[in-house]
């Protein structure tokens, strides 16, 4: 329904406040037109130390359904999602992730997934979502996978930026164990952010 709507559209239309807290925790708020199909306020939270492996996020949004063709106006579906995260950097440029909690279709269940980041900044990732749906209502042997592809704009273009462009190719546009699909999620912004400065004080260091 979306798709195939012809008339000018506003995809995305946010306003995003960053913070620290404390010195290993970070907090995301974002209201407004967070993706094409739904709108309302997300916020986050992540625990994440520079010298750890792992981290940990807790995500909560309150969104309400799109019209299909008016870009400022929605349905009558209104959503409270969930997410705790766990994240585990394996080596090798292998980053695990379990997500558990509450979907857009009120469905409860886990995604896990495995990213590979490689030295041009390309990431390439697979991931599995099983939640409390039933085999009927989410089709498709019962539960989600897919393929994501991650690639710096800085890679194309040639100029320095941390923005990149990024796709998921799933098997399943269904209901069950779908996402708010917001912009900006904490946990790649504080790695990037973490490396560099791990980086710059080995520099330092070795100087």
């Amino acid at each position: 329904m979306y798709t195939g709507n012809h008339n000018p559209t506003v995809p995305e239309l946010t306003l995003a406040w960053y913070a620290q807290p404390s010195s290993t925790i970070y907090s995301r708020v974002t209201v407004g037109l967070l993706e094409r199909a739904y709108g309302g306020a997300s916020g986050e939270m992540l625990w994440k130390r520079a010298d750890a492996p792992f981290a940990v996020g807790v995500e909560v949004n309150r969104v309400r359904k799109r019209d299909f063709e008016k870009p400022f106006e929605f349905r009558d579906y209104e959503v409270t999602t969930g997410m705790v995260s766990f994240y585990y950097e394996l080596g090798e440029n292998y980053t695990a992730q379990l997500d558990v909690g509450k979907y857009l279709a009120g469905d409860k269940g886990a995604t896990i997934s495995l990213t590979r980041e490689f030295a041009n900044g390309w990431r390439i990732g697979a991931f599995a979502t099983k939640t409390d749906l039933s085999d009927e209502e989410f089709g498709e042997g019962s539960f989600d996978k897919g393929i994501t592809l991650s690639v710096p704009i800085s890679w194309a273009t040639g100029s320095p930026s941390r923005d990149r462009a990024s796709t998921e190719l799933s098997s399943l546009s269904r209901d069950g164990g779908a996402k708010v699909n917001v912009k900006g999620r904490l946990y790649d912004k504080v790695r990037d952010a973490q490396s560099v400065k791990l980086y710059d004080g080995w520099g330092r260091f070795w100087r």
